[in-house]
């Protein structure tokens, strides 16, 4: 056997680390971190939050200069710097992602679940120590790169400085993050919020509800079982939607709707229109049975929390009644007072959040007990002041990637 042709056996622990060294201190840390989450207990979620957060962003990116600058000979640094060790960083922190998508991230009564800290991955400290190994082979690699001053270096530069700026972002901007709802009722400013954990929390702008305002969908009209108060099945299309002059077919009955209001009252032996809180919606229908020819005539209604509803039964098996509407949009509109004496007036909608003074308003209910006749409306309010640094990784990751791109096609070119 030629010399070429020789296997070189390398002992464990051997310098330079490879792959499998890497893989045993990863999942040294693994162990350490559901150690701590076993025997370390705490009430609260690890997190810090300003200036603390900021301090330590500061201290841990000088550490991190100071590491490669004066110890980059020494073994571990040269192994945080090499392949190896982001490699195993990356596939352990999969790994934890991957159990996080299958166990249900919500208090558990499962022993082992709860011990472990399995249903809180991200706040785990399995995770944290994972996750800051590979931020910090992320940060020795990117200073290395920075450190040689070389243009072809600049794609991977944007790639791996945008990715350590995002996570880190993501990971001390938690202490930051503050998600607060507010209930605000017609006529009253309110200026009094709580946080998840039910604390009161004084903003320091109050809101001004001056209507809120539901749009609602046309009630349906659906066949019901009198024996099992079930919606009957009747050939794959089970409710219809209430409009005047429409006919419909429900097994062996037509339907025709010969009168519909959206907000009507009873008087006497009909219904007629009512513009007043709690006014259902109601139709006239007309029910033949196509079998003996027999009509019936009556008045239905979906009811609300003033009134009750009111079905029409047909037969000894099946009723026809009325579903209560959906809702298609709401919708408020709110002054947004300051300490300044300035007044701001915006309509708030669904998934359209308001930005202001860093914070994003958003509608989130309103007293589903009144439906369109609620003055209550229930915002929520989000502030993520390290959002923006987030996006702004992101934004150098895909510059990064497109200048690598673009640089890639050129060297194809000029060969």
């Amino acid at each position: 056997m030629s010399e070429n042709q020789q296997t070189v056996q390398r002992n464990l622990w051997e310098n330079p680390w490879g792959y499998v060294e890497s893989f045993f201190i990863g999942f040294g840390l693994l162990v350490t971190g559901f150690f701590l989450e076993v025997f370390v207990k705490t009430n609260n979620t690890f997190t810090i939050s300003y200036p603390y957060n900021v301090f330590f962003l500061v201290g841990y990116v000088v550490a991190l200069i100071m590491l490669y600058k004066w110890f980059s000979t020494t073994q571990i640094i040269r192994w945080l710097t090499k392949v190896p060790a982001s490699i195993s960083s990356i596939v352990l922190v999969t790994l934890l992602v991957m159990i996080m998508g299958i166990i249900p991230q919500i208090p558990s009564e499962n022993n082992i679940i709860t011990n472990l800290g399995l249903n809180h991955i991200t706040t785990n400290w399995a995770f944290l120590l994972i996750i800051f190994q590979f931020l910090t082979c992320l940060g020795l690699v990117t200073i290395k790169r920075i450190s040689q001053l070389k243009w072809s270096n600049f794609g991977f530069i944007l790639n791996h400085l945008g990715l350590f700026l995002a996570l880190i972002a993501g990971i001390l901007g938690t202490g930051d993050l503050q998600r607060l709802s507010i209930n605000v009722y017609e006529g009253k400013p309110s200026w009094i919020a709580t946080d998840a954990q039910k604390n009161e929390i004084e903003l320091p702008f109050a809101f001004y509800l001056k209507d809120f305002l539901i749009n609602e969908y046309n009630p349906k009209l659906a066949l019901v079982d009198n024996k099992s108060g079930s919606i009957a099945h009747n050939n794959g299309k089970n409710l219809y939607l209430v409009e005047k002059g429409e006919t419909y077919f429900f097994k062996n009955f037509e339907v025709t709707v010969n009168e519909f209001f959206p907000n009507s009252g009873r008087i006497g032996d009909r219904y007629e229109k009512v513009n007043e809180i709690g006014s259902p919606p109601s139709a006239s229908i007309t029910v033949k049975n196509i079998e003996n020819d027999s009509i019936i005539n009556s008045w239905i209604s979906s009811g609300s929390f003033r009134y009750p509803y009111e079905s029409l039964k047909i037969s000894e098996d099946y009723s026809i009644v009325m579903t209560i509407p959906e809702v298609k949009k709401f919708s408020s509109d709110i002054d947004i007072l300051t300490k300044e004496g300035e007044r701001i007036s915006t309509v708030l909608e669904v998934n359209k959040p308001f930005k202001f003074r860093g914070w994003k308003i958003y509608q989130l209910s309103y007293d589903d007990k009144m439906g369109k006749w609620s003055n209550l409306s229930v915002l929520e309010l989000v502030k993520d002041p390290w959002l923006p640094f987030i996006y702004i990784g992101i934004f150098m990751m895909i510059a990064g990637a497109f200048y690598m791109f673009w640089m890639g096609n050129k060297i194809t070119k000029n060969q």
